[in-house]
């Protein structure tokens, strides 16, 4: 299973989070957040927070909503992105020349699940495109034959049931923050001694 931290701001923070491990386990995936939130970064700030991560071997995900595909081509681009994950339905996932992770977004039930991608990442329906901190009724992912990620309210009271249902990947934000809205550290060890000391 791998383990994604989003809502990374700055360099210290991305830091503290690339530190955090447990018994040699570490966060697989960091990501930056190009999409209207509180947590936004630019694409100078977001590059340098990638030459960091790669510096560790630790891959960065940005997080995008709400573009065209040629603008997220190109910050992909000028950041070294490793991964895409977009909002919108995506038709040639080779388009952006780095791995794709095409959300959905579950309110009662699965949505249509076409598109182009290399990961289907299932967050919740809410009123912003991610980081709600709400999770969905996650046995509707009982069924499921392909290869997905897991997002939407996922912490430390939770995680344990989260990775029953076998997520590739699981991708958490806000749960692990702490008062001021800065990444937990404690958290998130904890986080990966629940993943893999068990």
């Amino acid at each position: 299973m791998q383990l994604k931290i989003c809502g990374i701001k700055n360099e210290i923070e991305a830091l503290d989070v690339i530190s955090c491990d447990f018994d040699g386990k570490k966060v697989d995936y960091i990501g930056v957040i190009f999409a209207k939130s509180k947590r936004a970064v630019s694409k100078e700030v977001a590059k340098n927070i990638v030459n960091l991560a790669h510096n560790f071997g630790i891959k960065v995900v940005g997080v995008f909503a709400d573009m065209s595909s040629t603008l997220v081509k190109e910050i992909a681009s000028f950041c070294d992105l490793d991964v895409v994950q977009i909002y919108e339905r995506v038709d040639d996932k080779g388009y952006f020349g780095c791995e794709v992770w095409q959300v959905f977004s579950v309110g009662d039930e699965l949505p249509n699940l076409s598109g182009s991608y290399d990961l289907a990442l299932f967050d919740t329906k809410g009123v912003l495109k991610g980081g709600n901190g709400v999770k969905f009724d996650w046995s509707l992912l009982e069924s499921l034959d392909i290869k997905f990620g897991l997002a939407g309210g996922i912490g430390l009271e939770n995680v344990k049931d989260a990775i029953k249902f076998k997520p590739y990947l699981l991708d958490i934000n806000s749960k692990v923050e702490d008062e001021n809205g800065i990444k937990d550290t404690k958290k998130i060890n904890e986080i990966l001694k629940i993943i893999y000391g068990s």
